[in-house]
């Protein structure tokens, strides 16, 4: 999984104290790729997310390529629901990524305090519909939508964040092998689990939005295997357990939108985000 800035933080001794011109206060989350701080712009006085690459000038060329595909991409988007990158920049062979920092935590965090209420779950996938319609019509799929990445400022705005496996649509994917997998299990559409990169569309982000409305509906993703192979196959041929069986307060319309936008096929999905 992407390192996501996450709203509570570590505490980590061996932080650095500042990266160019951000003062280091804490670390907010780790990942395969990235470290994400919290941190202090001391010329404009505001506190920010800092993502930093971890092997600084030792990453490789897809990790930088990853990089500057989710600067680019996160540049192209204005939306009250995406989050925003103020800087990209190196520091010391450190290639890093100044970003909106969300003190409200993630949707992953707050789904393991309480499960929402369907119309809660209906308005918070709408918003998120809305900021991926505007993504899509700008020509950037996230393709790795789920509820870590969904974050919230201090006012309970959800925000939609990393972009590092995002694919711009007008551009050849040369760092992206076919039979890749990218994306996160339970979330990930069928053509990802299959690693057909090329076919990934708006559709395949449909797809993760239903997942995560299946997911606050449920409690759970719609599929989960024993292993990692095990979901990969269900999620490429299984069929999820009907929302209502396991929660009979959603509302029947409810459930067959979720459930529409989990079709296998792209073609039987709703075609737009809006």
């Amino acid at each position: 999984d992407e390192t996501v800035p996450r709203g509570s933080d570590r505490d980590d001794s061996d932080r650095p104290g500042q990266i160019g011109s951000y003062e280091i206060v804490s670390e907010l989350g780790r990942g395969g790729m990235g470290v994400v701080y919290k941190a202090r712009d001391i010329r404009l006085k505001r506190t920010v997310a800092l993502k930093v690459i971890l092997s600084g000038s030792h990453a490789d060329s897809t990790e930088r390529k990853r990089f500057q595909t989710e600067a680019e991409s996160v540049a192209r988007l204005k939306h009250q629901n995406i989050v925003q990158v103020y800087e990209v920049g190196e520091c010391d062979g450190h290639p890093f990524l100044a970003i909106e920092y969300c003190a409200g935590g993630s949707l992953d965090d707050r789904l393991k305090d309480r499960r929402p209420s369907p119309l809660e779950a209906a308005e918070l996938v709408a918003s998120v519909a809305a900021a991926m319609e505007h993504s899509h019509r700008a020509g950037v799929v996230h393709r790795d939508l789920k509820p870590a990445n969904v974050l919230f400022d201090a006012d309970g705005t959800p925000k939609i964040a990393d972009f590092g496996l995002a694919k711009k649509l007008d551009e050849d994917e040369g760092h992206t092998r076919t039979g890749t997998i990218m994306g996160s299990l339970g979330y990930m559409a069928p053509e990802q689990a299959r690693g057909q990169n090329a076919k990934t569309s708006g559709r395949t982000d449909v797809y993760s939005m239903g997942a995560i409305l299946y997911s606050l509906l449920t409690g759970n993703p719609p599929f989960q295997g024993s292993n990692a192979i095990e979901t990969l196959n269900l999620v490429v041929g299984g069929d999820p357990i009907p929302i209502r069986r396991t929660n009979p307060a959603c509302p029947q319309d409810l459930e067959t939108i979720a459930l529409k936008c989990l079709s296998k096929s792209p073609a039987d999905r709703y075609q737009s985000s809006q």
